[in-house]
């Protein structure tokens, strides 16, 4: 199980006095580790949440075109095959959710989620809404325009079709919810977070033209992929984004911060 998570600075000996040292130590305290694969969703959304709130983690690849998810020693960590996985110290974590809150409540700046009663519960209704009518027809878009030919085989695009059919009910409703509001409710929020991870990838997938086609998503695209790190830090999410060479050669960038 240990050997999960020997990569970036906690397998280097040099980098101790980087990772998990005490006294004199960044704000951050632990470099977080977060092993997840790039061309999937809940490892994109746990890595924007780590630039907003300034917590520096270092990336490993967790294959899952290979099924490394499904091997043994991932699920001594995550019984059910939960993707990510998250290390900080003797704590693991594994699925987005959970992940998105811990590494958000250890960041630094203000809190992502709104005060307001209102403003939170219409936060998690995008949210979920992004989880539970997107996520699948993006995962399906993904599967056959990315992974499958990475594992050898061949897209199908009568099934890409209908993923783009499945999706426009709920692109139509996002681009609604985003007239004349810079973010989805109003200010940056986990609901942001969720949907960029689903537009980004279904870009990278070749199908930017779902997002092009709705003046407000694009807009709203736009403006995320220039927003600097929600605690303040001149950082910006989207950059460490993995784009189509990343997915396919299995790369993820790691979150550093140098403005504290």
């Amino acid at each position: 199980m240990s050997n999960l998570f020997e990569f970036g600075r906690a397998a280097d000996p040099t980098a101790s006095s980087q990772y998990g040292a005490s006294g004199d130590m960044k704000k951050t305290q632990y470099v977080l580790q977060l092993l997840g694969f790039p061309g999937d969703a809940g490892t994109l959304k746990c890595l924007i949440t780590a630039v907003e709130v300034g917590m520096e983690t270092d990336c490993g690849i967790l294959d899952i075109t290979s099924g490394a998810h499904e091997a043994g020693d991932y699920l001594e960590v995550s019984p059910f095959g939960a993707v990510p996985a998250l290390k900080e110290a003797d704590y693991i974590l594994t699925g987005e959710t959970g992940i998105m809150s811990y590494i958000e409540a250890r960041g630094l700046g203000k809190r992502l989620p709104p005060k307001n009663a209102g403003l939170l519960a219409t936060q998690n209704y995008w949210g979920d809404l992004a989880c539970s009518e997107a996520k699948p027809h993006v995962e399906a878009i993904v599967h056959q325009r990315i992974l499958a030919p990475m594992q050898g085989g061949d897209s199908d695009d009568a099934a890409v079709d209908e993923a783009r059919k499945a999706l426009a009910g709920v692109l139509d409703a996002l681009d609604g919810q985003l007239a004349g509001k810079n973010f989805i409710i109003g200010d940056y929020s986990f609901a942001d977070i969720h949907w960029t991870a689903y537009i980004h990838l279904l870009c990278e997938a070749g199908e930017g033209d779902l997002v092009d086609s709705r003046a407000n998503i694009k807009a709203w695209f736009d403006r995320i992929r220039a927003h600097k790190s929600y605690c303040g830090q001149d950082i910006v999410a989207y950059d460490l984004l993995p784009k189509l060479e990343d997915i396919k050669n299995k790369q993820l960038r790691s979150v550093e911060v140098s403005d504290y």
